[in-house]
């Protein structure tokens, strides 16, 4: 870490490797010239020092009715609304000027039931005259301080018991490391959806072209974590497994355990937290880890659901845009995803799940512009982790969007039997505009194939761009 480092707003930092001595290094899938990568990464330990190193500071309220030599300002005192002094000087026999001489006053005084939340690097760097925040908020003192350091240092051991010392992955912070997103991707946690042996695809319920076998190669998935925090405020420290494609470099959350704590109480007392039947916060990492490599082979399925639902916007009484507006997607990436999504379908009005997920997250790559530490980066992400783990639900929660807006009551798609939001495939089969293959022959195969030629096609796209 340089010192300099400590000065940056905002910043971006990928890793490849837990510790120097690991040699930085992404695997072979892995192109280190997208997405938040780097040709020269650091390691994680090094990027895990650019953080706070948050502790508590004495925290002083100022009194400016004493000046720095002690001297009580007499005519501010009488000048104070609603300070009644002549009751006062009679109260106490005796007069202002008296009472002042009298008092011990300083003008600074030591606020105790509340704290500081600084880092002391930071605060010596600002000492010296560099713009840069050193402290985050006024807490009180039952707000537990979780110094983000303690609490990631862990991680480069519980990977190291787990082999995984090629472990890659970035750092995003704003306001100096006060707001953190970090996502780490473990390629021993590698999954791989086998191409099939068919020499060509007899279905095209995707409407992504066939193409032949030549053109096919294995889907691989790596699973691994994102984690965060937020010194503002009653924030969490929070940690949730991912499924990273490398082929297109998106980034999904994953279902699975997710693990949160506030910043109350004794949170970093590892027995306090068992004794309260909670993780503690030093134990996460290996516990998501195990719990990401028995839930990787789940990934086909997931795979296999979104692309046998396909969404016929020429029945539907909105489009591609409006569906993931109806989502909460800003009407920018709305758009760019619904213009890659519906030129990949075939026919353009009738993209799958799979589909139009990928766009999603393929626009935020091309498009987004804000933080990726931001809370809004975060909110599209879950839409396309939600995609992938809910795809029933988001197809009634889009269309019950719909029916709000709406005054038409013959325009509204939702049946009135169905207002209630399900996950299960067969309470959307019958819904005007979507169609369920149920009848698929969703290998493992079918879902890879439909991943290389979507891949495909956004190569063909790029190409001639």
């Amino acid at each position: 870490m340089s010192v300099l480092d400590l000065l940056n707003q905002e910043a971006t930092h990928a890793f490849a490797g837990l510790t120097s001595a690991d040699g930085a290094a992404y695997p072979d899938a892995v192109s280190p010239e997208t997405g938040c990568l780097d040709p020269n990464p650091r390691s994680l330990k090094d990027v895990l020092s650019v953080l706070p190193q948050a502790s508590s500071g004495e925290l002083w309220a100022t009194n400016e009715f004493v000046g720095v030599d002690g001297t009580i300002d007499i005519e501010a005192l009488r000048n104070v609304d609603g300070l009644d002094i002549d009751t006062l000087e009679t109260a106490t026999g005796q007069s202002l000027s008296e009472i002042a001489t009298d008092a011990s006053s300083d003008p600074l005084v030591r606020v105790r039931d509340h704290q500081d939340i600084v880092d002391e690097r930071r605060k010596a760097l600002c000492a010296l005259g560099f713009d840069v925040k050193f402290r985050w908020q006024i807490a009180s003192d039952r707000y537990s301080i979780i110094n983000p350091q303690e609490a990631y240092l862990p991680i480069v051991g519980a990977l190291q018991q787990r082999g995984e010392a090629g472990a890659f992955g970035w750092a995003s912070y704003r306001d100096w490391g006060g707001l953190l997103k970090m996502f780490v991707v473990c390629p021993g946690l590698e999954h791989t959806v086998t191409a099939s042996e068919d020499s060509e695809i007899e279905e095209d319920a995707d409407g992504v072209t066939p193409v032949s076998r030549a053109h096919e190669s294995d889907l691989v998935v790596y699973g691994g974590f994102e984690t965060g925090y937020d010194f503002r405020g009653t924030q969490t420290l929070w940690a949730k497994p991912i499924l990273y494609f490398p082929e297109t470099e998106t980034i999904v959350p994953d279902t699975g355990k997710r693990y949160t704590r506030r910043h109350y109480g004794r949170a970093t007392d590892a027995d306090h937290e068992r004794a309260n039947d909670r993780v503690p916060i030093n134990e996460w990492w290996k516990a998501i880890y195990d719990d990401i490599a028995d839930r990787l082979v789940k990934v086909d399925l997931a795979i296999r659901r979104t692309r046998a639902i396909a969404y016929d916007f020429g029945e539907l009484p909105f489009d591609a845009a409006t569906c993931y507006r109806y989502w909460g997607v800003a009407n920018r990436y709305a758009e760019a995803a619904a213009d890659r999504a519906t030129t990949l379908a075939s026919p353009s009005s009738r993209p799958t799940v799979y589909n139009l997920q990928l766009s999603l997250l393929i626009a935020l790559l091309d498009e987004y512009e804000g933080s990726w530490a931001s809370n809004t980066h975060q909110e599209y992400l879950e839409v396309a982790g939600e995609l992938l783990r809910k795809p029933a639900m988001m197809i009634q929660l889009a269309m019950k969007e719909h029916d709000r807006q709406t005054d038409e009551p013959e325009e509204r798609v939702l049946p009135a039997s169905q207002q209630t939001l399900s996950d299960a495939l067969e309470d959307v089969i019958d819904i005007p505009g979507i169609e369920v293959d149920t009848e698929a022959n969703l290998t493992d195969g079918a879902a890879q194939r439909l991943h290389d030629r979507v891949q495909h096609r956004l190569d063909d796209i790029e190409g001639s761009s």
